[in-house]
């Protein structure tokens, strides 16, 4: 499902109407519950670069956790965001010995290379993505 509405880009320094992109993931919680998280992606419209994304239980809006150091969300932001969405849903997760979308993202630059850390949007597992300067 897609909506329009108006959002800084800050690829583009400017209010853009944004795309938002949905998407639904069944979690459990640390009680063991079973609950549905509706994940909405917001992505500029004229430079396709991410912008934000939500993530709701029921209308309310989670804490989303991701953290990116001030040079890797230069980097992060610099990429079109056709890849950084590529990126995003080709994780390797050695749990469920497959590619996975990393959530709860950290992101830090070391030895001149981008690193993504998270979990595994399948079995909540430790994953990591390597980005290589070109």
């Amino acid at each position: 499902m897609d909506n329009m509405k108006q959002e800084f880009c800050i690829r583009c320094n400017t209010k853009r109407d944004v795309k938002m992109t949905t998407a639904s993931e069944v979690i459990t919680d640390p009680a063991g519950k079973r609950k549905e998280i509706q994940i909405k992606t917001y992505y500029c419209n004229i430079c396709k670069g991410f912008v934000r994304r939500e993530n709701c239980i029921r209308g309310e809006l989670l804490n989303t956790r991701d953290t990116f150091t001030p040079i890797a969300k230069n980097i992060w932001r610099a990429m079109p965001g056709d890849t950084q969405l590529k990126i995003l849903n080709t994780v390797w997760c050695t749990q469920c010995q497959n590619m996975a979308r990393i959530t709860h993202i950290t992101a830090k630059v070391d030895s001149g290379m981008l690193v993504l850390r998270g979990e595994c949007a399948r079995c909540s597992g430790d994953v990591a993505r390597v980005i290589e300067n070109e």
